[in-house]
């Protein structure tokens, strides 16, 4: 993203070619990568106030959240106001924060902001606008200046930074991406105030980065200027105690907004029309479809189900895992490289990959390719550079994976691959007891690949997965079911009891479920304290619901203070309408809508009173 674009210098108009046009990488098609203009792909999010606690740290998946149902809501009753981008900054002098899991659109939505203002429809009162991204700053290993920063970005420019500093009013500063920010910038830490090497008041003075950005943003370095920091939940604690006038929150798509961008990713609208009304009627697919990085990638993976013979369409994916392994099996399938073994560079990839979660690690260098003996040079075509994008600037060249869900799959299919089964499970158990949840979605992932529909796809490019490792997920799952099932007194008991379930869903194992929840008469996830309550999303009360439909023992469901929603709801009430024994208590379910579900049974449904 190139944009600092001012009518006032002509050079600047080469940024603004940039600013225009959205590359898409797609699979679809011949060309592996599209052009588009930017105002006929760019899809409105929804921006609200930041409502939310700024400790929380959630995977993007898990996040289609707790609060998001009641969100939507507010918005269906005229309720929620919505931030539009040209509101972020009211007047010159301020500071914002805008936070969005990954793939939300916060790039993105940067883009729009420079590209409409350099079209002249917003903030006018910014003569200039400069946008850095915090993964390339990454890159300097010495103290840099302000002055510097800009005109290695800008050479334009060089020869009028001294009257830009007399009018900061009229200067914008967006970083792009604090969570990935190697250096830390804690606003609690009060010893830049005191420590004069750290003091940087001054665009000529030396200072480390995290110096430059700390004193910008309050207000100690060119006093009147405006600052954008856009990042993902996991880094805002960093900021709780900076100058900030207005905190942001990317929602995503809600309501038509999912539709539009169907409609405005496929150029053949019938097309678009038949894809999303399957996404629309797989509960679990569409609950994911809050986020564009999502809706990309089903449009992806789903689309060429529909640009073939009706007979494949009963192989279309309905689970995360199944989604993500037609997402690889079509970038196999469509790219034009031949490698001499793809299974090998798959699994040097998956490694890689997996020390990236291990370590919260999303962006990657040239080391990391050579440690791995990946060589850099594989990515001028082929295989690789579908699957890994590089960006290289002057200085410096970086790999990402197009989503943190992508890099984690990768590295859950690894696991398949590699010869060494013994050390697989061993990592999977000692993934398994870490409680941050770095590995929540990888171990999903693993879970789903141990059924035959997620890995035939990718079995008939990568060779068959191994035996040994699949039965031993199997078996692992198997004991988790048995572990999990009775310790539900604890919030923390019941999370891993939902995580389990995820497990056998995403598998897609019926005999294994059956199996493990054959003797269960009780499923608990609320509680009478809220605090030991489980907050469930709508993804999670599909999940729910498969376990219920799937197993006659069940007798009990307890959602107290689970806070389940009108969507979790829709999804549960199939799966309870299964038994005539149940139905007393679905009618009284149903007529509670928006209230707190205490307990479903077959003989005494108690609903309590909604709490709010």
């Amino acid at each position: 993203l190139e944009c600092s674009v001012s009518p006032l210098y002509p050079d600047s108009s080469l940024s603004f070619l940039h600013l225009e046009k959205l590359v898409v990488n797609t699979i679809l098609i011949k060309e592996k990568v599209k052009q588009f203009q930017l105002v006929d792909r760019y899809t409105e999010l929804t921006i609200i106030s930041d409502v939310r606690d700024r400790d929380l740290v959630e995977h993007e998946l898990l996040a289609r959240g707790r609060d998001h149902e009641e969100w939507r809501q507010k918005q269906l009753r005229g309720e929620l106001e919505k931030i539009r981008i040209d509101k972020l900054f009211r007047s010159s002098f301020s500071g914002g924060v805008v936070s969005g899991v990954a793939g939300i659109g916060k790039t993105t939505m940067v883009q729009k902001i420079v590209h409409d203002w350099a079209t002249g429809k917003i903030y006018p009162h910014f003569h200039f606008v400069f946008v850095f991204k915090f993964r390339d700053l990454n890159r300097l290993h010495d103290r840099p200046t302000l002055s510097r920063l800009i005109v290695e970005q800008y050479p334009y420019l060089r020869n009028v930074l001294d009257e830009l500093w007399k009018h900061p009013e009229t200067l914008l500063f967006i970083f792009d991406g604090l969570d990935e920010f190697r250096a830390r910038i804690d606003f609690a830490d009060s010893r830049r105030d005191t420590e004069p090497q750290r003091r940087c008041t001054d665009p000529e003075f030396l200072c480390d980065l995290s110096d430059i950005v700390y004193s910008l943003m309050q207000k100690k370095l060119l006093p009147g200027c405006s600052v954008l920091v856009t990042s993902r939940p996991t880094a805002l604690h960093l900021l709780a105690k900076a100058r900030v006038s207005v905190w942001a929150e990317i929602l995503g798509f809600v309501g038509e907004e999912r539709r539009e961008y169907f409609h405005k990713f496929f150029e053949d609208q019938e097309l678009a029309a038949a894809v999303y009304s399957h996404v629309e009627e797989n509960e679990l697919l569409f609950t994911m479809c809050y986020n564009p990085s999502y809706c990309w990638i089903l449009a992806l993976s789903v689309g060429p189900f529909f640009t073939r013979k009706l007979s494949n369409k009963q192989r279309v994916p309905k689970t995360v895992t199944q989604l993500f392994s037609y997402y690889i099996y079509n970038i196999l399938s469509h790219h034009s490289v031949k490698m001499e073994s793809p299974r090998d560079v798959m699994l040097k990839i998956g490694e890689m990959a997996f020390t990236g979660v291990s370590h919260r690690n999303i962006v990657f260098s040239d080391e990391d390719l050579i440690k791995y003996n990946l060589q850099p040079s594989q990515f001028l075509s082929g295989f690789l550079m579908e699957l890994v994008e590089r960006e290289s600037s002057e200085h410096s060249v970086v790999y990402t994976f197009p989503h943190l869900t992508i890099q984690e799959f990768v590295a859950a299919l690894a696991q398949f691959l590699s010869p060494h089964s013994k050390q697989t499970m061993w990592r999977l158990i000692r993934c398994d007891k870490e409680e941050d949840g770095r590995f929540e979605i990888f171990l999903r992932f693993v879970a789903g690949l141990s059924s035959p529909r997620a890995a035939q796809p990718l079995e008939d490019f990568l060779g068959p997965f191994v035996h040994q490792t699949t039965c031993a997920v199997i078996d692992w799952l198997k004991e988790k079911v048995k572990t999990q099932i009775g310790d539900t007194d604890t919030v923390t008991g019941k999370r891993k009891l939902l995580n389990t379930l995820h497990y056998l869903f995403e598998s897609q194992n019926q005999a294994l479920a059956q199996l493990t929840l054959g003797s269960v008469h009780t499923l608990t996830f609320g509680d009478f304290s809220s605090e030991k309550a489980l907050r469930l999303t709508p993804i999670d009360c599909v999940v729910v619901s498969q376990a219920i439909g799937l197993c006659d023992t069940i007798k009990e469901l307890n959602l107290t203070n689970c806070y389940i929603q009108e969507e979790g709801l829709q999804r549960l009430v199939p799966a309870l309408h299964k038994s005539d024994q149940w139905e007393n208590g679905i009618t009284q379910l149903e007529g509670t809508v928006g209230h707190t579900v205490m307990a479903v049974t077959h003989h005494n449904p108690a609903l309590g009173d909604w709490d709010g």
